[in-house]
């Protein structure tokens, strides 16, 4: 009887290390095919992430050309409203300076103009005026000589 306790005792030995082995080689296989799943599953995540970084950017761009043409739409309004208010401010600073009584700078060129042309006529009589002084000393001195 000891045979067939020995027979019975190794089948069964035999029979655990084969289902160990099954068991690992399950394991193993179920390791190939996460691998291979895996990598399947990795490839299409970076696809994945790839069209979407795409379409990412492509919004960000249309995004910022957006708004750069609204900036600049906003830029040129503001410019043009400054230069409005910057003609009104001139036109009402001209029109308070004028009714204060100071002069434009073009009032100020024509008086000077007209100054300058005032003195060089004082000039021109005042020299008319030593000659006839200096004709008038010279027939007074020659009248005093001949007495």
């Amino acid at each position: 009887m000891s045979n067939q306790k020995e027979d019975k005792h190794l089948t069964a030995v035999e029979s655990l290390t084969g289902k160990a082995r099954e068991v690992w080689l399950a394991g193993l296989g179920a390791l190939a095919s996460v691998e291979e799943e895996g990598s399947k599953v990795f490839n299409k995540l970076v696809d994945k992430g790839e069209k979407f970084e795409e379409r990412g950017k492509k919004q960000l761009d249309e995004a910022y050309d957006d708004l750069n043409k609204t900036y600049k739409e906003f830029e040129t309004k503001l410019k043009s409203t400054f230069s409005k208010a910057e003609g009104e401010i001139d036109d009402n600073l001209q029109e308070l300076v004028h009714k204060m009584g100071v002069p434009t700078q073009e009032e100020i060129k024509e008086l000077t103009s007209q100054v300058e042309k005032l003195v060089k006529k004082v000039d021109q009589l005042s020299k008319k005026v030593d000659q006839a002084d200096k004709k008038a000393d010279q027939a007074k001195d020659a009248a005093n000589t001949t007495k």
